[in-house]
């Protein structure tokens, strides 16, 4: 009778935290992610390379769609310079537009006690550079690509976020591997 009885609750509790689970819980208007993040990426194709930046290789802004719990547009750009003397110049950027879909309603990550939230994250990307002095000159590439990754929370209103990625450079042929460890932080105005 006892072990009926405690599996009727279990049962009963189950069900309870699934449907609450279910729920569709709405983020705040205009609430946002800020975050940076520490980077490594492998070209593969016809100019192979290897870059790793830290201790950090982009800045980021999420902005969560008001309706869809779920759902967030992000830019993120990182830009360079360097100016040796008796060198010339050379300047680096790249900019990002992703949207991220996240699995779990984004809202737990304002909570520290709350469980991690995964994302997939589809991109397009501009990435390039200028360089000066007898040599001068530009090159850019358009790339595609997307990624999966997991926020988990460490403090009120801040996450820990790791992510693995792969792009394709349209230009050079090249099959992009990479990967990001950051923080973000949520704010809501």
């Amino acid at each position: 009778m006892r072990v009926a009885v405690a599996g009727v609750l279990a049962c009963t509790v189950a069900t309870v935290a699934t449907a609450q689970g279910a729920t569709s819980v709405t983020n705040p208007p205009k609430t946002q992610e800020y975050g940076v993040d520490a980077g490594a990426s492998f070209g593969l194709g016809d100019r192979s390379s290897v870059r790793l930046t830290l201790p950090a290789t982009r800045a980021r802004i999420g902005f969560f769609l008001p309706n869809d719990s779920r759902w967030s547009i992000e830019p993120a750009a990182a830009v360079a310079y360097t100016k040796v003397q008796d060198v010339p110049y050379q300047f680096d950027y790249n900019l990002e537009l992703g949207a991220l879909y996240h699995f779990a309603a984004p809202s737990r990550l304002y909570d520290a006690t709350r469980a991690r939230v995964a994302y997939l994250r589809p991109f397009i990307g501009c990435v390039g550079l200028a360089s000066g002095g007898n040599d001068s000159g530009s090159d850019n590439e358009f790339s595609a690509g997307a990624g999966y990754g997991v926020k988990i929370p460490w403090r009120q209103n801040m996450a820990f976020r790791f992510e693995g990625n792969a792009g394709y450079g349209f230009d050079n042929n090249a099959l992009r591997l990479g990967a990001f460890a950051g923080v973000s932080f949520f704010a809501r105005r």
